[in-house]
């Protein structure tokens, strides 16, 4: 296996327009993941994607970002909540390990991204019916043919997307069907 080096913060992801936010990092134990919840507050500009054709605003002002890093996984999933309280998308970075680092007397979470992804669209986006999406996997065969990965972590990244779209079909992933539970227990202003 080569040494992979692609390490990201929990607190940037999915931030760059971001201005001023709200985070909280928390443990939770009986899901044996750290669980961050990114309330956006002010922004540059909403960030837009095309979904089924549509162009959907995927993050802008009064929305959030829930994001589980599970320990015992080779991934890392974030809820895209709007500010109707509707879930967007699940967005999950396969990745090759994860770390918890401390910072200012804090546990934050990092993981080292294996570029390939896996992204459930929801109703509320697709304005039909949800699918998933297998993403980036141009970026990881790039990896590959540019040697930042090898052949071992090129197959672990669809081994582990693979389990995890099958999973989700079978409506399994503990994730997902959490929904917006963790939103309402975590969210600022219930602290």
């Amino acid at each position: 296996m080569k040494e992979l080096n692609k390490w990201v913060d929990i607190r940037k992801k999915q931030t760059r327009e971001v201005t001023d936010m709200d985070v909280i990092i928390v443990k939770d134990e009986s899901l044996n993941s750290y669980i961050t919840l990114k309330e956006v507050k002010e922004l540059t500009e909403p960030h837009i994607i095309p979904v089924n054709g549509e162009w959907i605003t995927k993050l802008d002002k009064g929305y959030t970002i829930l994001e589980y890093s599970p320990i015992d996984e080779l991934y890392n999933v974030r809820e895209h909540i709007n500010d109707k309280k509707e879930i967007l998308e699940y967005y999950f970075d396969i990745i090759l390990q994860r770390e918890i680092r401390k910072e200012d007397g804090l546990d934050i979470p990092f993981y080292n991204d294996l570029y390939l992804d896996v992204i459930v669209y929801e109703k509320a986006a697709t304005k039909s019916e949800p699918f998933i999406l297998l993403d980036d996997r141009d970026e990881l065969k790039a990896a590959l043919k540019e040697e930042k990965i090898d052949q071992e972590e090129y197959d672990l990244a669809y081994k582990v997307a693979n389990a995890l779209m099958k999973e989700i079909k079978e409506g399994k992933n503990r994730f997902i069907n959490r929904g917006l539970k963790d939103y309402y227990k975590y969210r600022k202003n219930q602290i």
